[in-house]
């Protein structure tokens, strides 16, 4: 066993830190956390601790850190770093000063698309197979924004993948992202960084060019695409942001307002999976 030692990473507005003295949880860290560098925080960064234990004749590793309360133990080295990698995107969900939108972030050239929907919309799937297109993919649940400049950057968290996208995608597709060094499969289906098959450098932010409603409550259920005028896009933002879990509506639309401003926003129906990518490309074209 390695005297304590620890590995970093980060997404503004935050810094993280999980320290441990078995090597194995520190090179499992290491691996799931490289694509985000560490930065300086604006104040001292969430530390996590990862011990071996026994649980009974079982060994075990038990998590301490925040949230507050009782440490937590998971029954493999894999799981205990996969606990940290929620709970640091956990925490930027809550921090005061980050506005985080519920959606997947895709990248074609220098031009952003936020895909924003709630869980099991689609967004993975569709983030996926753009992917596949040859656009890149940043991630696939939470995206942190700028909004008075229109920047987006990912949550610091792999992307993951439902089974059920397996069919929508293939299975050739599905193998050759667990054969990757930081996949995993789970419970619901597989965690992966798309940079380890792709090769692509990992953008930091990026500058968007369009935000896409999947399966939004009160869209019209027509094929295609449908814009949406900027004050309707930005009330369509708040059922999807952290803002309105601790700021009234008023200021919520306030922070977003320029957001919306600037940014098309459009409603994309449900479709033939090659339907939808073709319909995205031609939003950021601006055959729309």
């Amino acid at each position: 066993m390695s005297p304590l030692r620890g590995v970093r990473w980060g997404q503004p507005p935050l810094s993280f830190e999980l320290h441990s003295s078995d090597d194995h949880v520190l090179a499992r860290a290491s691996l799931i956390f490289r694509p985000w560098a560490p930065h300086a925080p604006a104040g001292s960064p969430c530390v996590w601790r990862v011990e071996p234990v026994r649980v009974g004749v079982a060994p075990a590793w038990r998590i301490s850190g925040p949230p507050a309360g009782e440490p937590g133990t998971r029954e493999s080295v894999t799981a205990a770093v996969r606990s940290v990698e929620f709970l640091a995107v956990q925490a930027l969900f809550e921090w005061p000063s980050a506005c985080a939108l519920h959606g997947a972030l895709v990248v074609r050239g220098d031009r952003g698309v936020l895909l924003l929907g709630r869980g099991e919309s689609g967004k993975s799937t569709l983030a996926c197979a753009l992917w596949e297109r040859g656009w890149a993919l940043l991630g696939d649940d939470m995206a942190l924004v700028d909004a008075a400049a229109s920047l987006a950057w990912p949550a610091p968290r792999r992307v993951s993948l439902r089974e059920h996208s397996r069919g929508l995608l293939g299975d050739a597709l599905w193998q050759r992202l667990l054969a990757t060094p930081a996949a995993e499969q789970t419970r619901e289906g597989c965690l992966f960084h798309p940079d380890e098959m792709d090769g692509r450098e990992r953008a930091g932010a990026v500058r968007l060019a369009a935000l896409v409603f999947l399966g939004r409550p009160g869209s019209p259920r027509v094929r295609g695409a449908g814009r949406l005028e900027p004050a309707h896009a930005l009330l369509a933002l708040l059922p999807y942001t952290n803002l309105a879990l601790r700021l009234d509506a008023g200021e919520v639309i306030r922070r977003l307002r320029p957001l919306a401003g600037v940014v098309p926003a459009w409603d994309l129906a449900r479709g033939p999976l090659d339907e939808m990518v073709g319909t995205v490309e031609d939003i950021l074209d601006g055959d729309r």
